[in-house]
């Protein structure tokens, strides 16, 4: 077995002859605690020689997919015991991009390359495998058109980050599919949800040369529909880059389709992989590969060959303290009347009313996207517990979409917390401490205007923002939350921003006052992958208009506050969209006609692979 990338070690019984055998070899070592031998990885070919001419010595040689891996070592062809990899040449990437590279982005870039564009990149969460991705696959731009294939909450994050980092392309370029019957172009990039894979199946015949799996342990169960449809995807692909944050390495048996992907020769046959890696063992009923063994050598062998993998304490030197990243998701089926109202609302800012009306219909604006958003919210908070998040807090401000939140973790037995307008002052840091101490996942649903200040959250390293507000100065004390005395890590800050919402110019300005506050130095400007405020160009005199209310607007006097804690408690089946008293729950009001354009085949938030083709003012 290895134990390192230059030596292995020997299992045996007691055997006078092989203990002679071992003393003759030269780079022989005794560990007096595991009672084992362990020789340099280039003497392994001639101790296995000569023990193959003892007598009643039954050989376990290493696997072949190890001594192909470690080739170099066992024919001493390397002088030099070193993970280093060559400066890979990206004068043909966009210089904006290379050019923000983190040095060890940089490194991952280059390990990529050397091992030729095929590799499960494993970083820690919020290290920006999305950017070395995209100039991963950048490098290799003359054998595209490119296939994304991501967790449906981030398709549209993926095509932003694309039109961000590779200024070369047009938006013409990027085709994002929405729904079973959307159809691949031959553009140069296709993105495409996990879900949607198998309903695109005949039209993923033709082959893509450069193929990117974000959250690739979605397929670690080769049974599921999504891992049958990209399987043969991915075994025609020339260039393969698989991305996921939380890599089974303590359960094997889950790693072995993305090894397989990457490195279609290792291990064929999954049985050889699970006897030696998944403690496989036969009862009555047949194998069980569910445990794991060896996982020394294994991390050593992904590690040599097709993995790549840092953690935050690893770069932490080289992380800013916040990363904020805008996550871009669009109302998915939402009724015609909820759209209806959406657009009513819009439009109803651009007439001429006194400065009052103006802001009452700004309010009303702001509470038809937060029931707009609730299906997005609700898929990307899952997304992110199945990719393996523990611990994070989601921020919202209207009553019904923390209603929303908290209801699905309820249904599907998360651990959360809860803190809004309504939690008494006296239970408030009890269940803080509920939260930090708790281990395993939990979530901290927490009101933005009510749980913004005096909280510690230290615990988790992320906070996801389901809605946008006004004032930056709250945002800012929401996200210190968690950047507090006491965190050690690099923290993440997402954005959920909705197209054809409220959204297209809250957010822009959200963004310029961030910016003007890090100017003064009362805030860190750092925006990891974000589109920039100047990105937003209305051309519509009408879209301006409404930009000008947004900004305009709340200066944060009494009446102001007073129309926001009306939006707090918005009610859905309000005729006008604001109510100054409490929300009722939201299966009340938000049913799936609510919801949906058409009743939902599953559960209530099932469906967000069929989305209605939205507009934006940008």
């Amino acid at each position: 077995m290895l134990i390192s990338r230059a030596r292995f070690e020997v299992d045996i019984g007691y055997s006078e002859l092989l203990v002679v055998l071992f003393k003759q070899m030269d780079s022989r070592m005794y560990d007096v605690k595991t009672r084992k031998w362990n020789f340099l990885l280039e003497e392994y070919n001639k101790l296995i020689a000569r023990v193959r001419g003892l007598p009643q010595v039954q050989l376990d040689p290493l696997p072949k997919t190890i001594t192909l891996a470690f080739a170099s070592q066992l024919e001493k062809t390397s002088l030099h015991l070193t993970a280093d990899v060559p400066e890979a040449d990206l004068s043909g990437v966009d210089f904006k991009l290379v050019s923000n590279l983190m040095p060890f982005q940089r490194a991952g870039v280059n390990f990529a390359i050397a091992k030729r564009g095929r590799l499960l990149l494993a970083d820690d969460m919020g290290l920006g495998k999305t950017i070395q991705a995209i100039c991963i696959a950048a490098f290799y731009r003359k054998e595209w058109p490119l296939l994304v294939v991501v967790p449906s909450s981030v398709r549209f994050t993926w095509e932003q980050a694309f039109l961000r980092w590779l200024p070369s392309l047009s938006p013409e370029d990027i085709n994002v599919v929405v729904t079973g019957k959307g159809r691949l172009t031959a553009g140069l990039i296709n993105i495409v949800s996990f879900d949607l894979l198998s309903k695109l199946e005949k039209q993923l015949k033709a082959s893509f040369k450069v193929v990117i799996i974000d959250e690739s342990h979605f397929l670690k169960n080769s049974k599921t529909a999504r891992c049958r449809a990209a399987v043969p995807i991915l075994k025609v692909a020339k260039r393969v880059i698989l991305l996921s944050g939380t890599p089974a390495l303590s359960r094997p048996a889950e790693l072995y389709t993305q090894i397989i992907a990457v490195k279609p020769t290792f291990f064929p046959q999954f049985h050889a992989f699970g006897l030696r890696y998944c403690d496989a063992k036969r009862l009555s009923w047949g194998w069980d590969y569910s445990g794991s063994s060896n996982l020394g050598e294994l991390k050593l062998l992904l590690e040599e060959a097709v993995m790549l993998r840092r953690l935050k304490s690893d770069v932490l030197s080289q992380l800013p303290a916040k990363q904020r990243k805008m996550v871009v998701v669009a109302p998915g089926r939402i009724s015609a009347r909820a759209r209806a109202a959406l657009d009513a609302a819009a439009k109803e800012m651009t007439k001429d009313k006194t400065k009052q009306q103006q802001k009452e219909a700004l309010i009303v604006f702001f509470n038809r996207t937060a029931e707009a958003k609730i299906p997005c919210v609700i898929e990307y908070i899952l997304d992110l517990l199945e990719s393996g998040r523990e611990k994070f807090l989601v921020f919202a401000h209207h009553k019904v979409v923390l209603d929303a939140v908290t209801k699905e973790l309820e249904r599907k037995h998360v651990q959360h917390i809860r803190i809004d307008g309504c939690t008494p002052s006296a239970d408030r840091e009890a269940l803080c401490q509920q939260f930090q101490l708790y281990e395993g996942h939990s979530v901290a649903v927490l009101s933005i205007t009510a749980a913004n200040m005096g909280l510690t959250f230290s615990s988790a390293d992320l906070v996801v923002f389901a809605e946008l507000f006004w004032n930056p100065g709250v945002l800012i004390q929401a996200e210190d939350r968690v950047h507090r005395i006491g965190q050690t890590n690099s923290v993440g800050i997402h954005y959920l921003v909705a197209k054809g919402t409220a959204d297209d110019y809250l957010w822009p300005l959200i963004q310029e006052k961030i910016k003007i506050l890090g100017e003064a130095g009362l805030s860190e400007t750092n925006f990891s992958e974000m589109t920039e405020a100047t990105d937003y160009l209305y051309k519509d005199p009408k879209q301006q208009t409404i930009y000008d209310l947004f900004q305009k607007s709340f200066e944060e006097n009494e009446s102001d506050m007073e129309l926001l804690e009306a939006a707090e408690s918005f009610d859905p089946g309000s005729s006008l969209g604001t109510s100054g008293s409490g929300s009722q729950d939201l299966g009340d009001n938000l049913d799936e006609s609510t919801l949906t354009a058409s009743p939902p085949k599953k559960g209530r938030f099932e469906f967000f692979d069929n989305w209605d083709s939205f507009t934006s003012p940008f």
